[in-house]
């Protein structure tokens, strides 16, 4: 780390600047670097937005809305909230694809000390119930397609953007009279979001955050930013001249990554999102050319289908200064290529979880082309990264791999109604991110994962759930579920079958098995049946290695003939 890093770290965490910040009192038993000068609470920091009332915010389709617009509109959401007698702690869901409205709810909710619970809007029916259902919410907000598919649940269901005669509209809902936002006595530790999350035992857990949680990883992001802009000249948000900042936002809002880094991110700065609601790389390149675009942030494979889309010279992306990605590991030529084909754009990489708000560490500019294997250094000044073995045992040693823990005040309070499952992977503020990793001269390189998960472009898909589902067919004796490397998806989903005696099943029986029971991105895309046992290593567990390597191997055989 060179010295102008630490003098400017130095300069901007000052005692009267916003980024200050304190080390934990020992003593009153705090365990956390805590920001000393920033928002309390998510309705402060919306209200820090209004500094850059009238500018373009939020493109979406032929719409343009200022901050103003969306804040007022967000004013009137929140009071009819109230009118509805929604109190503080009260949880209310959304489930539909991206669209000014779900920010607009997102900010009322938050603002009025209700939480927000988005909900995975590729759920089917069934688990989208479950949602509701573990969370306990009091009012749904959605598009058709998501609330006719809970039709046996009894909640109150307001759609958007769309007319049903059973459902409630959304602009006939809200309180068009409404001037001010409603206050309400709320704190930092006051709870605000929970977002749902695939983990290894199957069903989804609801990671529930607090204002102090989500604001602590938002200014961390603002001062690193900041800090590199003035370090190194390559801020991971710097715009090209004369041009606004601005992001093609193409990350639902349902993935912390959508809400953080893409929108809320936006709010402080008055970056200009251009929002879409679905991904189409040709639309992608549109937006960037008309909307003179500086920054795309979503998964790797969205920069990368830029990259090799064949059209791609046909269309103006100079404007382009940052080629995000997160939720999924980009490899290394990837980074060189990019590097070489943009020439004004520079890769960049996060790594963070949904229980940890999105915040780790990263990587950008010159230092990620010289370390394209590595997910960056940790994001400072409240955040802590080491590497850990068995019961808690720290590595002090570089180069050790263990499992990555991280502390920090923008971890999660926990997951919602689970205490046991919280123990598990907190203790003393560290999180166990279930990823194995090691740290080489401050960089993080993660190399495998201790969970039994799949990430498939940025969507985490619980091996354990999907097994089970397919374990119910009657046919089946035995299943097991990995990921398999794939240049686009980062993953894909596989599955080894194992069929019971004098029984019959095929890949598109299975398939058409599974559409009622999972969301259609965690079917697996290649699924291997026999009547012989699966291969079990000597502990009675599934030998997943050993089927990963014959999956490929049979996958590369079927490419070169």
């Amino acid at each position: 780390m060179n010295q102008k890093y630490i003098d400017t770290l130095t300069a901007l965490t000052g005692p009267d600047q916003v980024f200050a910040f304190k080390e934990p009192d020992k003593k009153n038993d705090e365990i956390f670097h805590e920001f000393i000068n920033i928002p309390n609470t998510l309705k402060e920091y919306f209200e820090l937005g209004l500094m850059h009332p009238e500018k373009d915010w939020l493109v979406f389709n032929l719409e343009r809305y200022s901050y103003k617009q969306i804040y007022q509109e967000a004013v009137r959401v929140a009071c009819q909230l109230q009118a509805e007698g929604i109190q503080k702690g009260d949880r209310i869901a959304i489930c539909m694809p991206n669209n000014p409205e779900y920010v607009i709810l997102f900010i009322a909710i938050t603002s009025i000390g209700a939480v927000c619970v988005p909900l995975n809007s590729w759920w089917v029916g069934s688990e989208i119930e479950y949602g509701l259902s573990d969370c306990e919410a009091k009012i749904i907000f959605g598009d058709v397609k998501r609330l006719s598919s809970i039709n046996s649940f009894n909640i109150k269901k307001i759609v958007v953007r769309e007319d049903h005669d059973s459902l409630i509209n959304f602009n006939d809902w809200i309180d068009n009279n409404a001037s001010d936002m409603p206050l309400v006595d709320m704190n930092k530790h006051d709870n605000a979001t929970i977002f749902y999350t695939s983990g290894s035992t199957g069903f989804p857990k609801g990671v529930l955050s607090s204002h102090r949680n989500i604001l602590s990883g938002l200014f961390s992001w603002a001062l690193y930013s900041t800090l590199r802009n003035t370090v190194f000249g390559d801020g991971l948000t710097e715009a090209s001249e004369g041009v606004e900042p601005s992001i093609l936002h193409c990350v639902p809002l349902f993935h912390v990554t959508g809400s953080h880094a893409g929108f809320l991110m936006s709010v402080i700065s008055g970056r200009k999102m251009v929002m879409v609601s679905k991904w189409d790389t040709e639309e992608a390149m549109q937006l960037i050319q008309d909307e003179k675009i500086t920054n795309i942030t979503g998964v790797p494979t969205m920069t990368w289908e830029i990259l090799t889309h064949p059209n791609r010279s046909s269309y103006d992306l100079s404007s382009l200064k940052e080629l995000g990605g997160g939720g999924a590991h980009r490899p290394p030529e990837h980074v060189k290529k990019l590097n070489e084909e943009f020439a004004f754009a520079k890769p960049s990489i996060g790594y963070g979880l949904t229980e940890t708000n999105a915040i780790g560490t990263l990587n950008g500019g010159n230092e990620y082309l010289s370390h394209p294997a590595s997910c960056g250094k940790v994001v400072p000044p409240v955040t802590q990264l080491a590497i850990i073995e068995g019961d808690w045992n720290f590595l002090n040693q570089e180069k050790q791999i263990g499992e990555v823990v991280i502390r920090s005040p923008a971890n999660m309070v926990g997951y919602w109604n689970k205490p046991e499952a919280t123990a598990e992977v907190m203790k003393d503020g560290w999180f166990r991110t279930g990823d194995l990793g090691y740290l080489e001269d401050g960089f993080l390189f993660i190399v495998d994962r201790a969970k039994d998960l799949v990430i498939r472009g940025g969507e985490n898909i619980s091996c354990i759930e999907v097994e089970s589902s397919i374990s119910e067919h009657p046919a089946v004796f035995e299943v097991a579920v990995f990921g398999i490397p794939d240049d686009r998806l980062g993953e894909v989903l596989c599955a080894a079958v194992s069929l019971k005696s004098n029984k019959f099943l095929n890949e598109a029986e299975l398939k058409d098995f599974l559409k009622g029971k999972l969301a259609a991105f965690k079917i697996p895309l290649h699924i291997r049946i026999q009547t012989e046992h699966l291969p079990k290593v000597g502990s009675g567990k599934f030998d997943k290695p050993s089927l990963r390597k014959e999956f490929v191997t049979f996958l590369q055989q079927i490419e070169s003939n």
